[in-house]
């Protein structure tokens, strides 16, 4: 949502004091993701005096489907669409069904 900078300078700066409100005016992010975006820093081990890493404000791996291609499948499936002169007539499910994926 918000860039690794702005989330860092807006825990640096909740660190130091700053007002919410300022924080805010200042990046953008809201009181609320301020608050969660400093005690998320601590629980993955940063305390406040010490150096802020990328590790401590970068965003979380979200849950979702997981890519069924490898770059082997995908570079298979465009050398048969390449090398074939009826590959770029073939439909999705062809291709799926040649390679056994789902479309």
């Amino acid at each position: 949502m918000f860039d690794i900078v702005s989330r860092t300078q807006a825990v640096i700066l909740r660190s130091i004091g700053e007002t919410l409100a300022i924080i805010q005016q200042q990046t953008g992010i809201t009181p609320r993701h301020v608050w969660n975006l400093y005690t998320e820093a601590q629980q993955r081990g940063w305390e406040p005096g010490i150096l802020l890493k990328i590790e401590h404000v970068q965003n979380r791996d979200r849950c979702g489907r997981k890519k069924k291609i490898t770059p082997a499948v995908e570079q298979a499936i465009m050398d048969a669409v390449i090398k074939d002169q009826y590959g770029r007539e073939k439909i999705l499910v062809q291709l799926g069904l040649q390679f056994s994926i789902s479309s």
